[in-house]
């Protein structure tokens, strides 16, 4: 064996030991290369992640409520990450919408909502007719 196996076999087998010693995940380098340079993002476990708080939650709830009209009409059939009033991902299924809000801002679990589509609001008939309460009325006396 080179010395640069040994080295590397010796590495593997300490992370081994730390892992089964710390029964800690270990977090792993994600190399993704351009045209100009690798660039290097740590990808951050779940558990570590920052959430936002229920007040928040509300807070940022209430501002889409706010520019609904606007969504509609620029991001129609589209999800939406937000974080912070803000909007820091957009794509057309959540799996996408996920890595690229990972791109963006790796530290946080964001807020995700869907901007339905006019197709995708299902107008259901009811059950009922308008003067069913009328007829039950008029049936008891």
């Amino acid at each position: 064996m080179s010395r640069t196996s040994k080295g590397a076999q010796r590495a593997r087998e300490t992370r081994v030991v730390y892992r089964a010693r710390t029964r800690k995940p270990i977090k792993r380098q994600v190399v993704r290369s351009s045209k100009s340079s690798a660039t290097r993002s740590v990808a951050v476990p779940w558990e570590a992640r920052i959430a936002p708080t229920a007040e928040q939650v509300r807070d940022w709830d209430a501002w889409l409520n706010e520019h609904e009209p606007e969504f509609e009409e620029k991001y129609p059939g589209r999800y939406l990450a937000i974080w912070d009033r803000q909007v820091i991902a957009i794509a057309p299924t959540r799996a996408e919408l996920y890595a690229l809000a990972d791109r963006v801002k790796p530290e946080v679990i964001p807020l995700v909502t869907y901007v339905p589509r006019a197709e995708d609001i299902r107008i259901l008939p009811s059950n009922f007719p308008i003067d069913w309460n009328e007829e039950a009325n008029v049936k008891r006396q």
